[in-house]
């Protein structure tokens, strides 16, 4: 059987730390800790509480058992990549290069050091497009703990951090990391970590945490300006404010998130790069109306493709609709022509979006 040991780990660590992978762990796939994240995950999809995420309920096996990707999987290896950024209508992760390809490009030179350490030995590098309980592999491979919020907080790095994973057929024999304290568990509670805070849990917008560590996903921003396809609710539109991609108000609020050092911690090597010739704050009007080849232009080399376009206008219109400053000119003409759309959704929300700003479109 093949084996990992903590030499192996601590030779691993400084390999990744040079390639800005942070705060290296590892764990063993038949951890008892993983049974209460198993068992969230089946409270959640059993719910429907995944809503338009159907992909959540097609790997639900694998999830359960990752073995499934990787044939003889016995441990996870799992690092991670802090991000700043700045508060706005896109969220922070989705300011910077697509980290999709670029934490696969650092596992993947973690795995040739894997084999260097442990030859013979397979690896599959996961980053959250494959279905692996990453928040529960990082806190039981010691990284960090849960937040009422649901996010994994890494001390010293807050919880604006991305989580990759490399799924290993070697088993872990070093010294198990897992920390003792409740909140830790990967399902969260009794928070002792967070304490009485309830910061994260007051200030979302829709209120979309049905109590700590527990969020109804089809009140979330981020999911109905990423994942929802559909309208939005008119409950919820006026509380989205003028985000269209995603929200960060909960790691905001966090105290985690606020110290004034943090941005020192993160080394060169590890920061994501801002893609060429895009600002962080989108112009919405350009947004509400944006064709075809523009689109592919706005959300090249960036997480943004994952929103389509005709969600994004929806989003941009939507966001138009909530401003609080004088209207503009750009604003006027961008959602007069949103209102002739062809598509009724679109021009009904422009017309929304316009009796909001104490606009008559007719």
């Amino acid at each position: 059987m093949l084996t990992l040991d903590d030499d192996d780990l601590a030779a691993l660590t400084e390999r990744a730390e040079a390639l800005g992978l942070l705060r290296l762990g590892a764990v063993n796939l038949d951890h008892s800790g993983f049974e209460p994240a198993r068992a969230a995950l089946a409270e959640y999809l059993d719910r429907g509480a995944e809503g338009e995420m159907a992909f959540m309920s097609r790997t639900r096996a694998v999830r359960m058992d990752p073995g499934q990707m990787l044939d003889g999987a016995r441990s996870a290896l799992v690092a991670v990549v802090p991000y700043e950024g700045e508060a706005g209508p896109i969220a922070r992760y989705a300011q910077w290069v697509d980290y999709h390809f670029e934490l696969h490009r650092r596992f993947a030179e973690l795995s040739e050091a894997l084999r260097e350490r442990v030859p013979k030995v397979e690896s599959l590098a996961c980053v959250d497009t494959k279905p692996v309980l990453e928040r529960a592999v990082a806190v039981l491979a010691g990284l960090g703990f849960l937040g009422k919020n649901g996010c994994l907080i890494v001390p010293g790095l807050g919880s604006y951090v991305l989580i990759g994973v490399l799924l290993t057929t070697a088993r872990f024999v070093g010294r198990d990391r897992a920390p003792e304290h409740a909140s830790a568990q990967a399902t969260g509670g009794p928070w002792d970590v967070c304490g009485s805070c309830r910061l994260c849990l007051d200030h979302c917008p829709t209120e979309a945490f049905e109590a700590p560590g527990k969020l109804e996903p089809r009140r979330c921003i981020a999911y109905l300006t990423i994942e929802h396809r559909g309208p939005i609710p008119e409950s919820l539109a006026p509380h989205m404010g003028q985000r269209v991609a995603g929200c960060d108000v909960c790691q905001e609020v966090c105290p985690y998130n606020r110290s004034s050092t943090r941005a020192q911690r993160i080394p060169l090597v590890a920061r994501l790069e801002q893609p060429p010739g895009r600002a962080r704050t989108p112009d919405l009007p350009r947004l509400a109306n944006i064709g075809s080849n523009q689109y592919r232009q706005f959300v090249k080399h960036t997480a943004l493709n994952r929103i389509p376009r005709r969600a994004l206008r929806r989003n941009a219109i939507l966001a138009i609709g909530n401003g609080e400053q004088a209207v503009s000119e750009a604003e006027r003409e961008a959602l007069a022509r949103a209102a002739r759309d062809p598509s009724p959704e679109l021009a009904a929300l422009a017309h929304w979006a316009a009796r909001r700003r104490g606009l008559d479109l007719s």
